[in-house]
């Protein structure tokens, strides 16, 4: 960059796509209307586990407006496996058994959704129904295997082992032990998921519309079910209301839009509803784990092991990821020299599991955040102090957990926790609590700390092309839902290119416009894209300084750029800007300018971040109401303080959710009992308080610019902060949670001596 250059990376631009969102000119799939379009509804299955003894759809093919019922018994292709989801699938339709309610039966296609959702109440299935295992620990047990070929409803069992494990226990002057769990949640992202495809006949090319948060991923996988070359595929990704993770998946509906809308040579669409994304959607969280943490009187760590289960739904909706996380994450950002884990992903009668917001940081960190409250409440020291002693140091750096490769990099942990415990102001807080205390006042602190594991594998890239208007298109396959990347990767290439961020044109999610992608998730996209947009945009100058040597015919070593002007060394009176130089180019009948570039990386970055929550519990409704919550975030080097600060609130008010409010609820038989925002609360901005966000820059030693991850950052310990922080609440009375979230009957249970377990 050139020095007389003005510096955008680090400063709070306003998002720049949130003008035309804030108009309602914003397209979603919901807004794609395709000439002739047929509906696509559902018939889903209205039992956990049962075999299809017979399917009658006489009725609704009667009826007007139907152009075709289809089932995996009239089209066999359709009771394949859906690709990418090894090792064992699930077929787009159900033809011989259904294993969770919701799972798809039946497609119907109709002029509109209305006369869908008619013919579907005529379809009668007979069902026989089955045994239905909704319980992790139980389904191990195989005393009802749900996929018989499979053998067992363990899908993955792992160990990983650091040091001497469980026999290092005996070592310890104490061992703590504690069944700690977490409820099953599910994102509910604004945009529920849709879908919309058409068969282009003269590009003989499959167009497909998709909610979803890799384009180039949905591409491989509707490219393999519907039988085409992936460059016969293309996949758009318009405006994405929300992801979260679960907009990343191999779904049904997505298989079933493409091959329908290729087969029959008709435009398919099909949007789903929000009772749909209770129902279909892929969930997560939902783990019990057994632990034992052994210690030292002084509060040092000596060893941890845990044996844990994470309830998988009856498919690997995203793959078996989520439970090795859980394990990596586990030892947080303490030294413990001596782990024993032991996890198990088991299939049970309820819907498909796949990566949220988190995906295994927030369990991870809920094991070893409670247990250092426990540990520190058994020896008598205070919770603040045992996490203290415990932390690894800058001088540990690099620091290998001997947990699957996690090695800690960079920051400086027990001083960025110095700094919030200075914020909070604990004496003052606990001179507070016990006035307030007296007065019939509940108070309580809440501390934790995380890292934050982002990216580590894969690629990202960008492709550059100058426009006729002197602007510069950047194509990416990283495909945002409102994290706001075109603004973060416009500064990057700002920055590198010597313009204004208003210069640089973002395009998300199309196959079309660049050859290859990963995506969205995981906090993994400024830190993949962006340094493939510094990468890029030094190419592009490169390219464009020898443009620029044939409009000023000259050598291009003479060729100098200042301050987004190319002349000739010596001669700065004659220069060209990006838009003089597009216009030269195009007047002399060139190409465009453009570069394609990618950046690859196998290394993660880690973030750190120290949190304190203060609650206000009414002892007599079990109501908690945060009081205040503060946050410092190592973020690295931060691209945009305003997006970053976005992003680092919006997963703490998601985790909050799931700390405060947010469970699906099964019965006995694997019905779900939340299907509603009436049943499923989520956080609003009554219940969530202003929070503090302060950002620490520890550059990222593994990638060139020093990106971390920040979108997981607010999510990873609210549910262990919370119980906490209640916990503190009730110090005199020795109140022990060990079940998220902490509702307000669970609390209420708890203290008066009922079971307050999960419900």
């Amino acid at each position: 960059m050139p020095e007389t250059q003005e510096t955008w990376i680090g400063r709070s631009v306003p998002r720049l796509e949130d003008p035309i969102l804030i108009q309602g000119k914003g397209q979603y799939v919901s807004d794609v209307h395709l000439a002739g379009q047929w509906t696509m509804a559902l018939v889903r299955s209205t039992h956990a586990h049962a075999r299809i003894r017979a399917i009658h759809s006489e009725a609704a093919t009667q009826l007007p407006g139907v152009h075709a019922v289809v089932t995996a018994q009239q089209d066999e292709k359709l009771g394949r496996p859906l690709p990418g989801m090894a090792p064992l699938s699930p077929p787009a339709l159900a033809f011989d058994s259904v294993y969770y309610v919701g799972q798809p039966i039946v497609a119907i296609l109709a002029d509109n959704r209305y006369i869908a959702e008619d013919a579907a109440d005529r379809i009668e299935i007979e069902y026989q129904p089955l045994p239905a295992v909704v319980e992790a620990q139980e389904a191990a047990l195989d005393h009802v295997v749900l996929h018989q070929d499979f053998g067992t409803n363990v899908l993955e069992h792992f160990e990983y082992h650091s040091g001497n494990g469980r026999a290092a226990l005996g070592q310890a002057d104490r061992v703590i032990t504690a069944t700690l769990q977490m409820g099953r949640v599910s994102a509910q992202p604004m945009e529920p998921r849709g879908v919309a495809a058409h068969w282009d006949d003269v590009a003989q090319m499959l167009v497909v519309y998709d909610s979803t948060q890799s384009v180039h991923r949905a591409q491989e996988r509707i490219a393999e079910f519907v039988g085409l070359d992936k460059n016969q595929v293309r996949v758009i990704a318009p405006e994405v209301g929300g992801g979260f993770g679960v907009k990343n998946g191999t779904y049904p509906e997505e298989a079933l839009v493409a091959y329908l809308a290729f087969s029959l040579r008709h435009p398919i669409k099909w949007t789903g509803d929000r009772f749909e994304e209770f129902l279909a959607t892929y969930q997560e969280r939902e783990q019990t784990h057994h632990v034992q943490l052994g210690v030292n009187n002084d509060g040092t760590i000596v060893a941890l092991v845990d044996t844990f289960y994470q309830d998988n739904g009856a498919f690997p909706g995203g793959g078996m990821m989520v439970a090795q996380n859980t394990a990596r994450n586990i030892p947080g950002p303490y030294r413990i020299a001596h782990l024993a884990l032991d996890g198990y992903t088991v299939m049970t009668n309820k819907v498909p599991q796949a990566p949220y917001r988190g995906a295994g940081r927030p369990q991870g960190h809920y094991i070893i955040e409670r247990m250092l409250d426990r540990a520190a409440d058994v020896i008598g020291i205070e919770r603040i102090e045992i996490r203290r002693k415990n932390l690894v140091n800058p001088r540990d750096f690099p620091y290998a957990t001997g947990i699957a490769g996690v090695t800690l990099d960079s920051g400086d942990y027990p001083r960025v926790y110095e700094e919030l415990l200075a914020m909070v102001d604990v004496p003052a807080f606990r001179r507070r609590q016990q006035q307030a205390r007296q007065e019939g006042v509940r108070l309580g602190l809440g501390i934790a700390n995380v890292v934050e594991i982002s990216a580590g594998f894969g690629f990202e890239g960008v492709r550059l092309q100058l426009q006729g208007d002197g602007r510069i298109l950047m194509s990416t396959g990283a495909t945002g839902q409102g994290q706001g990347h075109r603004t973060a990767l416009a500064q990057i290439a700002a920055d590198a290119l010597a313009v204004s961020p208003d210069d640089i044109v973002v395009k998300e999610g199309d196959t079309q416009d660049i050859a290859k992608g990963v995506g969205t998730f995981g906090s993994r996209t400024i830190i993949m894209a962006g340094n493939a947009a510094d990468r890029a945009s030094a190419a592009f100058v490169t390219k464009a300084k020898e443009a620029a040597a044939q409009v000023l015919e000259a050598h291009v070593d003479d060729i100098r750029w200042e301050d987004g002007r190319f002349f000739v060394n010596g001669v700065p009176s004659v220069s060209l800007d990006w838009k003089a130089l597009a216009a030269a180019l195009d007047q002399s009948g060139a190409p465009p300018l453009r570069h394609e570039d990618y950046f690859s990386s196998q290394t993660a970055t880690y973030g750190f971040g120290s949190h304190a929550v203060i609650v206000r519990v009414d002892e007599q409704t079990a109501d908690i109401q945060i009081e205040r919550y503060v946050i410092l975030h190592d973020s690295g080097r931060v691209v945009n303080p305003l997006l970053a600060t976005g992003q680092v609130i919006g997963g703490t008010v998601q985790g909050l959710g799931s700390a405060l409010y947010e469970e699906l609820i099964f019965s006995s038989d694997g019905q779900p009992l939340t299907t509603s925002f009436l049943d499923y609360r989520l956080p609003g901005a009554v219940e969530m308080p202003d929070i503090e966000v302060y950002h620490r820059d520890y550059p990222a030693p593994g990638n060139p610019a020093g990106y971390k991850g920040v979108g997981e950052a607010g999510i990873i310990p609210s549910q262990a902060i919370i119980l906490a922080a209640v916990e503190d609440a009730f110090s005199d009375r020795s109140l022990k949670l060990d079940f998220a979230p902490i509702t307000p009957i669970r609390l209420f249970q708890q203290l008066n001596g009922e079971k307050g377990g999960a419900q």
